[in-house]
């Protein structure tokens, strides 16, 4: 494994095993990992999440989360040396302060035209992700494609960050289908990630 991996997993003494994470990004700027990705690309449903830890990796010189979690895998691993049905605990590692930034923007500094989004996201063991879902005012959209990607300020919604222009369509809350059967509903979005929470300005 590469010494660059920043996300990686470890299941009692086994070396580190790069990981690529699926994070459910919530408003408040909490994180949990859903599902990861093993080498061999056989996908492990997390079905709980034991503990978060806030750690400082030193041969990363970095901060960072651990956590602890109960997976189940949907396909055979030769990671894994479990029997059916294939649950384990392992430990996962995001190496990277991207992960436990503190943000001080808080309700003292809210806008009307500022709305904090839960983000789903693909993280790769090298640190590079893929926005794949996002949440506006309870509604659902699959990310299909990134356009841009760079520091920016909004003057409108009050707030700066990394900004993601994103091609997106509305789907089900339950699978990816498109809300109405008859058309798609499809939008260019502006996602704003600030220190540790993702925003997007909305009309007022």
């Amino acid at each position: 494994m590469s010494d660059k991996s920043i996300v990686y997993g470890r299941q009692d003494e086994q070396s580190r095993i790069p990981l690529t994470v699926r994070l459910e990004w919530y408003p408040d700027g909490t994180i949990k990992p859903c599902m990861y990705w093993m080498p061999d690309e056989s996908c492990h449903m997390i079905r709980h999440v034991y503990e978060c830890i806030p750690l400082v990796y030193l041969k990363e010189r970095a901060d960072g989360l651990r956590f602890k979690v109960k997976a189940e895998a949907t396909g055979a691993s030769e990671w894994l040396c479990v029997s059916e049905p294939m649950q384990s605990e392992a430990y996962l590692y995001l190496s990277d302060k991207r992960f436990c930034g503190k943000n001080i923007v808080d309700d003292r500094y809210s806008h009307e035209s500022k709305e904090y989004i839960r983000v789903s996201l693909d993280v790769f063991p090298s640190g590079e992700y893929k926005i794949v879902y996002f949440w506006v005012s309870g509604v659902r959209y699959m990310v299909e494609k990134t356009l841009e990607i760079e520091p920016r300020a909004s003057f409108y919604a009050g707030g700066a960050g990394v900004w993601h222009k994103v091609e997106a369509r509305q789907v089900n809350d339950d699978d990816d289908d498109d809300l109405y059967a008859d058309k798609s509903n499809k939008r260019v979005a502006g996602l704003y990630f600030e220190i540790n929470k993702w925003f997007v300005r909305i009309k007022t």
